[in-house]
This record gives structure tokens, C-alpha cells and sequence, in this order.
């Protein structure tokens, strides 16, 4: 399986993350500016991931949490 492959599955699974967070930050995006920050995050996270430090799913929503808060 090729890596845009693998990251687009993972992007499937995981794209409410986004949404998630954006609602919990009180975020209103009506451009998709802090969507597209969320997306680059989680990009960033996927190609950053070490299984040995934690579960996936954490450190994808401490990476887009933090992002967009560094945004607002």
C-alpha cells in the first residue's frame, strides 16, 4: 500500500476529529481555514507517529487540539 494510500484510509477514519475539536474550540470556520490547519495537523501527526509513545488516536487529537488552539 503506498503512503497517500494509507494516509487517505486514515483520513476516512479519522476526518471527524476535526469537526470535534473545531466544535469543543468554539470555532466557526466559514472559509475552511481552520479545517485545512486541521487537515496539514493530522497530516503532520501520521507522518510524525511512533507506535512505541501511545495510541494513535491520542496523539492525532493532542496534535489538531493544540494546532488549532495555536490558530485562534
Amino acid at each position: 500500500m503506498k503512503e497517500n494510500d494509507k494516509f487517505e484510509e486514515i483520513f476516512k477514519q479519522n476526518e471527524k476529529r476535526i469537526y470535534y475539536h473545531m466544535h469543543k474550540l468554539g470555532i466557526r470556520d466559514p472559509l475552511g481555514d481552520f479545517y485545512a490547519e486541521g487537515l496539514f495537523a493530522m497530516w503532520t501527526a501520521h507522518q510524525k507517529y511512533e507506535p512505541n509513545k501511545g495510541p494513535f488516536a491520542t496523539y492525532f487529537n493532542y496534535t489538531i487540539r493544540n494546532r488549532l488552539i495555536d490558530l485562534i
